[in-house]
């Protein structure tokens, strides 16, 4: 029964006796804890950069003698039996910026290919 709180004996001190409230010695007081820094933030982000913009393109060849450029984005190239085969066309579209990204099946003598370049 030590870890019950004892009751003041009122009648005791009406008639002269012990204190209403015995004595007790005051409980030892715990360490204070160390404080704590708050998280370290972390650095805020570089700047974001401008988002890459592209354009791009579809060019269709067809085989004529080698394959030659005959359609560019839907249009239909003038002159196209007499242009540069595909390999000397390739090479003035990467001079221009363009980079060939896909190249799809052959079909029907036709084969598109897919380029992309930064805009701007």
């Amino acid at each position: 029964m030590a870890d019950r709180k004892r009751t003041p004996d009122i009648m005791g001190e009406i008639l002269g006796g012990e204190p209403a409230v015995p004595a007790t010695t005051a409980a030892p007081k715990p360490a204070p804890r160390p404080r704590r820094s708050p998280p370290a933030r972390e650095p805020s982000a570089p700047p974001k950069a401008k988002l890459q913009t592209w354009e791009y393109m579809e060019v269709i060849f067809r085989d004529y003698g080698g394959y030659r450029a005959r359609y560019v984005n839907g249009q239909e190239q003038k002159g196209w039996k007499q242009a540069p085969i595909i390999y000397e066309y390739l090479n003035q579209l990467g001079e221009q910026g363009w980079e060939m990204v896909g190249v799809g099946g052959r079909h029907n003598e036709e084969m598109p290919a897919y380029f992309k370049r930064r805009k701007g």
